[in-house]
């Protein structure tokens, strides 16, 4: 049962924080609509690139909620991995409007 909770406050834990990235990068991204066109491409890219890591991390979010006990720690730390490299690329796309 504990297992259970554990799993549950993770998934819970990472969806709450991927609902907040995800409410930046909107912002963001109507930003760089206003951004000068030959410095669009640079950050269609990279918007490009984000929006691919949040599909990894939600694809991980989805395998962690269907894992048995014996997979939820593997899969975990691929969360773990998935959700460092989506806010790393966040966090670079954030720097373009600095």
């Amino acid at each position: 049962m504990n297992e259970q909770s554990s799993r549950d406050q993770f998934i819970e834990r990472t969806k709450q924080r991927l609902d907040e990235l995800n409410e930046e990068i909107d912002h963001l991204e109507k930003r760089a609509d206003e951004v000068r066109a030959d410095s669009r491409k640079k950050l269609e890219e990279q918007r490009k690139e984000v929006q691919q890591r949040r599909d990894e991390l939600e694809k991980k979010l989805k395998e962690v909620r269907s894992a048995s006990e014996a997979q939820f720690d593997k899969l975990k730390l691929e969360a773990e991995h998935a959700w460092k490299a989506f806010k790393n690329s966040v966090n670079y796309f954030r720097s373009h409007f600095k």
